[in-house]
């Protein structure tokens, strides 16, 4: 197996995974003089931002859009030659057992700006929402930066706002309850941010100024796909080797340098950047915690439909699930969402369904078009199902690691790293630069 050339100048750098952390550290490595090779265990390259070949369509197989803030997305993809939009501005929908409501159109995160607006009090109540008119005139007090979401919005805005609007709105995107998710999870600095705003509501109106109705997230137009793509083309180009079909299977530190045994060879690099999901970083980097390698598995749905009942988007761009409506926790509707993919699909329509994996032999796509039909609100039958495939992302919810550089020459980024998200995996530091 060739490992690449490592005769150029600077460092000989292998990647692990080619993934969208991966080819970012390698690009970087690459404009740094290092020979950069990346190894990659799948056929394929991408991770969870990679291609699905579906009835003549190449769609997003996991991401299919990146949050806007920090601007490093963006930036990228422009360097990359890439366009970028923002979704159609229908909104998205909330189904609850017996009841289903368009999301406010003034929130950040399902937090209300306006909480007495009518759309907002008709979900949650006119004395929720008086409740948490009057959050910014209660002293924020002190809290810790691992405060979770579910405390921090239960005590500022109430039972109501965090069930029914917070709730939905960051399980779908998380995959985990408010009471698991910490509100440094979002995002490194929110725990300051909130400090220095005084007030939950005034942190969300910030927020939403910033990011106005429709640009929170955008897309890449013809899919997230092609950033990967774009950077793996980008990494050829300039001289670097992607390895597919080449499990890294260990490493050890021998004379000053470090020995990879992957798909059946060898290589020898002075560094190395693990960037595979934390399980499978565990079983090669010593000390870091071991999770189960089926635990936060999340699986997508996608459905490509001929059903001219959802010409008019009647649930907007998707829908989010309240526990105990279906399976699926959330719904895309693809077609509806991106412009770009409607003019591919040609009046056919492209749903997604999101699902937390609780037997990994469950067939979930068995059960899909039946969760679509509830979510969305009209009758789809078997018929109008052209395809659907089923794709399984390992990891949802990484654990936090403290130290991303536990050995000489030793680096951590994305996944391994405890990143999710592409904002937060293309605007984190390089850890050989901290």
């Amino acid at each position: 197996m060739s490992m690449g050339d490592t005769s150029s100048q600077g460092l000989r750098s292998v990647v692990i995974g080619a993934g969208p952390a991966g080819l970012i550290a390698a690009r970087e490595l690459l404009a740094r003089g290092d020979a950069v090779t990346v190894l990659e265990a799948s056929a394929s390259i991408g991770g969870r931002v990679s291609a699905l070949e579906l009835d003549g369509l190449t769609l997003d197989a996991g991401a299919e859009s990146f949050a806007t803030r920090g601007g490093a997305v963006a930036k990228l993809a422009g360097e990359l030659g890439l366009s970028v939009g923002p979704p159609a501005a229908t909104p998205a929908w909330v189904v609850a057992p017996g009841n289903a409501y368009p999301l406010p159109a003034t929130g950040w995160l399902g937090i209300p700006t306006r909480p007495l607006d009518k759309d907002v009090r008709k979900i949650v109540g006119s004395a929720a929402a008086v409740h948490a008119s009057l959050e910014p005139h209660r002293p924020l007090g002190e809290f810790e930066d691992d405060i979770t979401v579910s405390t921090l919005v239960r005590s500022r805005l109430g039972d109501e706002i965090a069930e029914r609007l917070v709730a939905p709105v960051l399980q779908g995107v998380y995959s985990r309850p408010l009471d698991a998710l910490r509100l440094a999870d979002i995002s490194a600095t929110l725990p300051q941010e909130l400090r220095d705003a005084g007030s939950l509501l005034k942190l969300a109106e910030t927020k939403r100024a910033l990011a106005p109705a429709g640009s929170a997230v955008q897309g890449v137009d013809g899919g997230m796909w092609r950033l990967t793509q774009a950077l793996a083309d980008s990494l050829r180009a300039g001289g670097g080797s992607i390895v597919t079909s080449a499990a890294a299977e260990a490493l050890a530190r021998i004379d000053g340098a470090w020995h990879i045994t992957a798909g059946g060879g060898k290589v020898v690099a002075d560094r190395v950047v693990v960037a595979v999901p934390l399980p499978r970083a565990a079983v090669l980097v010593p000390g870091l915690p071991a999770v189960p390698a089926t635990g936060n598995q999340v699986a997508i749905v996608t459905l490509v439909l001929d059903a001219p009942v959802l010409d008019s988007a009647p649930r907007g761009t998707g829908v989010l699930a309240m526990e105990g409506v279906t399976r699926a926790r959330a719904l895309t509707h693809s077609t509806a969402k991106w412009p770009w993919l409607a003019r591919a699909a040609q009046g056919r329509h492209v749903v997604r369904l999101s699902y937390a994996v609780e037997d990994p032999e469950e067939r979930l796509a068995d059960g899909a078009l039946a969760d679509a039909t509830r979510l969305l609100g009209v009758e789809l039958v078997p018929e109008q199902l052209r395809a659907v495939a089923t794709t399984y992302w390992a990891d949802a919810a990484p654990k936090e690691v403290p130290n991303l550089n536990p050995a000489q020459g030793l680096y951590l980024v994305g996944s391994a790293a405890g990143l999710t998200g592409l904002a937060n995996i293309a605007g984190a530091a390089f850890p050989w630069e901290q």
